[in-house]
């Protein structure tokens, strides 16, 4: 018999079961709610921030802001059409190439369409019985196909979290005097970080949490996956030459639950933001030392992630995810090796360089 959609999610939140009603609003409708308006209010935002400037005749600030802004579905885009459908016959593969050029085009229909189907389908299963709520969570769920969720990771890592990078370095520098491009420039920054936050809460434990039972987001030949360094027991039995036989176990981890999830994201916006701020007001007194930080935890985090033991996943991704690695952890493509030590130095290297950055500007920095 087929598991219910309700079964594969958290029942519990705090040890305490959660009802039906609480279980579809906490786990479909809030979260639907929640990630809809972030993600429209984002990408209102850093629009107009971008069509503001061009107004003002600043072509290049303007065009970066926009550039930015586009960055994640030209990148989904370009993936799509270098790793094209199976299909032989060519009128197939016509239709398919001139679906996704729409999608690209007409941006942002297609994850506004995503986010509008998650809503009514939440909605619907909030007042719907059994089979027909089951119906309507099951479309819920398949609203979860690879080509948004690809494209709403790649939003907050390549467009988010650059873009709230971005309009700080144009706050602290003072680089208008307009105080309504200013407000606009600190919600760009908040919702960037709060959509970044998001994704981190997401997927800062995937890989471990997906071979326990998650629904993954895009399949993924686990061959292509570094795994859990493993570890050797020895069993009670024995094998047929007498020899004790060696046992590999692979950690794993349930999804969760919805307070965790609110947690973590509270964690993540609060560091995330604690992390700019250092770096960006750093970097404006002294950008050579802010680089070399930035370039030491980079090293530190690629040579941590480079060695495993079934060097699985490719070299260019380790060289990349590294790269955010810089400001927080997302366990895609690779699964930590000894999860608690690469958390436990990340979190401590991150606040000494947080700590000392801000002393040093503090302190040291040259005052007009």
């Amino acid at each position: 018999m087929e598991r219910s959609v309700l079964d594969k999610k958290s029942t519990r939140v705090l040890n305490f079961p959660l009802t039906v009603n609480q279980q579809l609003w906490l786990v479909f409708l809030l979260p639907s709610v929640i990630e809809t308006t972030f993600y429209i209010v984002d990408l209102a935002t850093d629009l107009a921030i971008g069509i503001e400037f061009l107004s003002k005749k600043d072509i290049w600030v303007g065009s970066a802001t926009l550039l930015i802004t586009y960055s994640a579905p030209l990148v989904c885009y370009i993936t799509h059409i270098v790793n094209p459908p199976p299909e032989n016959e060519i009128k197939a593969l016509v239709a398919w190439f001139m679906v996704e050029t729409g999608a690209f085009l007409l941006y942002p229909i297609r994850p506004i369409q995503c986010f509008a189907e998650r809503l009514f389908w939440s909605i619907e299963a909030t007042r719907l019985e059994d089979p027909k709520r089951e119906d309507a969570l099951k479309a819920y769920e398949a609203t979860r196909h690879f080509k948004i969720e690809h494209y709403l990771f790649l939003q907050g890592l390549i467009h988010a979290g650059p873009q709230a990078i971005f309009q700080t370095v144009l706050l602290v520098s003072g680089y208008t005097d307009n105080p309504h491009i200013e407000k606009m420039q600190v919600l760009s920054i908040v919702t960037s970080l709060m959509s970044l936050s998001l994704v981190t809460t997401s997927y800062q434990r995937y890989e471990t949490q997906a071979k326990g039972g998650r629904s993954r987001v895009w399949n993924v030949d686990q061959d292509t996956v570094d795994g859990e360094e493993p570890t050797v027991l020895l069993a009670s039995g024995t094998s047929g030459n007498g020899l004790p036989v060696r046992r590999r176990w692979t950690k794993v981890m349930d999804e969760d639950n919805p307070i965790g999830k609110v947690a973590a994201f509270l964690f993540w916006f609060l560091f995330l933001l604690g992390r700019i701020l250092a770096l960006v007001i750093a970097a404006w007194f002294h950008p050579l030392i802010v680089l070399g930080v930035c370039a030491g935890h980079y090293f530190f985090t690629l040579l941590y992630i480079l060695p495993s033991p079934d060097c699985k996943s490719s070299i260019p991704l380790k060289i990349l995810m590294s790269f955010v690695f810089i400001f927080c952890l997302v366990e895609v493509g690779i699964q930590f090796r000894k999860s608690f030590l690469f958390y436990g130095l990340f979190f401590i290297f991150s606040c000494v360089e947080n700590l000392s950055l801000t002393l040093l500007w503090v302190l040291w920095a040259k005052w007009e």
